[in-house]
């Protein structure tokens, strides 16, 4: 007898020693829901803790890594400690068909009907949580008195872990009693402090006043010439077009030409003694006239097939090999010519982001590539109505200046700061939900 009496103490003193070493409160909550074995023989245990609202939630459970909080049984635990009503703060039996009853909550069929309920709590913090133990069998009372002692034991183990914050003593601490109007006077100011609405939206540099490189004709790109971000100079060859049939009909102009210039010639000579041919001579002059229209249109088409540079920039080709062999529209844009010294910010502003805002209204871009520092920028013009950016988000284009020396790359993206009018700090905090929930209810 006096050995089994030992053999438990010396359990108990090794619970006690893991509780007091264990580093986290993760641990010390896997402790309490399983090593308590070594002291009681049980089939589950559930370790309920205080939450900043006051409410218990279970933490650990017996034989599980992790607690499924959508488990009938966790929901029914939590249940009949939150909303038993009951005063707690001693070792007791639940009786849980009495209790399920009152909180009107179905009892499971896999619980024991024996539950064992041990208040922690701590000497400096107070009630902090429960542990209860299940089994067929009815805790007898030396095993109530060991639980005593482990409730202790419990109670200052969690006293290094748990903090004694709760939004119910915060309220009555601060917002009741004596200083309850200094926090509301001090809340009142603080939330009309004005302060300038701001809103983000994705930004990318791009080059201002470009030369679209068009096509002059209905034709197909042979070939694109230069690289994306080449440096060009004026007069450098950019696109070469399809000129294979345009060559073809300049030859077939020409030899059209040299027929009426040859047959204008035969009747001229014969126009002194035919005079048939002399009425010809008016009809023939007009058909080499036409002749010669047409070899100097095939001609400039021709000439038109090779696109050459107006002015000094770099090159902007959307993916150059993707044009090789491709239709192409009169006016359809080929590629872009950009001066990189003049750029130009556009942002992407989401509809559901938006603010009012101005002429010359302050912008601040931060470059991925840099997001610590900060471009300088003022607004420039607004769309009138929405459309789809690149990621099929509804925006408005907002087109914005650089007020800086050195310009960025142009293709570079990050994101915009967009500055609106001074609103009061509390409506500066709620503006999005204010938002939500006036398009939730419809007014």
């Amino acid at each position: 007898m006096n050995e089994d009496k030992n053999i438990k103490i010396a359990r108990l003193i090794s619970l006690e020693k893991k509780t007091r070493e264990a580093k986290t409160q993760d641990e010390l909550n896997f402790v309490v829901a399983n090593e308590t074995r070594q002291i009681f023989d049980f089939l589950n245990s559930f370790l309920l803790l205080k939450g900043p609202t006051d409410k218990f939630q279970v933490k650990a459970t017996s034989d599980l890594a992790t607690v499924d909080r959508t488990a009938p049984l966790i929901t029914y635990i939590e249940n009949i400690i939150n909303n038993t009503g009951q005063n707690l703060k001693e070792i007791q039996n639940l009786k849980l068909d009495k209790i399920s009853k009152k909180i009107k909550v179905k009892k499971p069929k896999n619980i024991p009907e024996n539950i064992l309920c041990i208040p922690i709590i701590s000497p400096q913090k107070g009630l902090q949580g429960y542990l209860l133990l299940t089994r067929n069998q009815n805790f007898i009372e030396n095993e109530i008195e060991l639980a005593r002692h482990l409730a202790v034991t419990y109670g200052h183990a969690f006293n290094t872990f748990i903090s004694d914050f709760s939004f119910k003593n915060f309220i009555k601490k601060n917002l009741i009693g004596t200083n309850a109007w200094k926090i509301t006077l001090v809340i009142i100011i603080i939330s009309i402090i004005p302060i300038k609405i701001t809103s983000t939206a994705p930004v990318e540099v791009i080059p201002k006043n470009p030369i679209l490189i068009t096509s002059p004709f209905e034709g197909v790109v042979k070939n694109i010439v230069v690289n994306n971000n080449d440096k060009i100079n004026s007069g450098d060859l950019l696109v070469l077009l399809e000129d294979t049939e345009l060559l073809n009909n300049y030859n077939l102009s020409k030899q059209s030409l040299r027929v009426a210039e040859k047959e204008l010639l035969r009747s001229r000579q014969s126009s002194f003694t035919n005079n048939e041919e002399k009425s010809r001579l008016a009809e023939l002059v007009a058909q080499v006239d036409l002749k010669k229209a047409e070899v100097a249109s095939t001609e400039e088409k021709l000439k038109k097939s090779k696109l050459y540079a107006g002015k000094k920039g770099i090159a902007i080709v959307d993916q150059k090999t993707g044009w090789q062999g491709r239709p192409v529209s009169v006016g359809e844009k080929i590629m872009t010519l950009a001066n990189p010294n003049n750029i130009e910010f556009l942002v992407w502003l989401p509809v559901k982001d938006s603010l009012v805002i101005k002429e010359n209204t302050e912008v601040k871009v931060f470059l991925d590539i840099n997001p610590i520092k900060s471009l300088k920028g003022k607004l420039l013009r607004a769309s009138y109505e929405p459309s789809l950016s690149p990621e099929e988000v509804l925006s408005y284009k907002i087109g914005v200046s650089y007020e800086g020396d050195t310009p960025p790359r142009i293709g570079l993206r990050g994101t915009a700061k967009i500055y609106g009018s001074k609103v009061m700090l509390i409506y500066y905090l709620f503006r999005k939900p204010i938002t939500f929930a006036r398009q939730l209810i419809g007014i």
